[in-house]
């Protein structure tokens, strides 16, 4: 039995993984018009934030699109490309990306988006071999 359930003609955006509600419910779009959306609020909240610095041109972030579960790779993809094009419109410079079923729920369709602002010692971090049980990076 479902946790939850949504209206099949709308969106929940910025629902959590486990049905924690979102900010609002939109009504079904193209993956072109949602995914400058959902950057949008992370703008907002990188903005809004006191303890981060906002994010402006020159800029560099690692970006995360996440499929929830049941969203395909293909349609994962699609939301980087629009998202890669949005940023760098911006003059974001997207240094390294993770696009898959990282952080999932069963059946759950739909995608997330994270964005870590680096600087140079992050960078170098980031840069290093990873290999865990549920990441690796070679």
């Amino acid at each position: 039995k479902p946790t939850f359930e949504i209206n099949e003609e709308l969106i929940g955006l910025g629902m959590g993984i486990h049905g924690e509600p979102g900010v609002s419910e939109i009504p079904m779009t193209t993956a072109d018009e949602l995914t400058p959306q959902m950057l949008d609020l992370i703008f907002k909240d990188f903005a809004d934030d006191a303890d981060v610095d906002e994010l402006k041109e020159g800029d560099e972030i690692l970006l995360f699109v996440n499929s929830l579960g049941a969203t395909t790779m293909m349609e994962c993809l699609i939301c980087l490309r629009k998202a890669k094009e949005y940023l760098n419109e911006r003059g974001i410079r997207v240094y390294d990306t993770i696009v898959g079923p990282l952080v999932t729920c069963q059946e759950m369709s739909g995608i997330s988006f994270s964005v870590t602002k680096l600087n140079d010692e992050l960078k170098g971090y980031w840069d290093m071999p990873c290999e865990s049980v549920c990441y690796t990076k070679l």
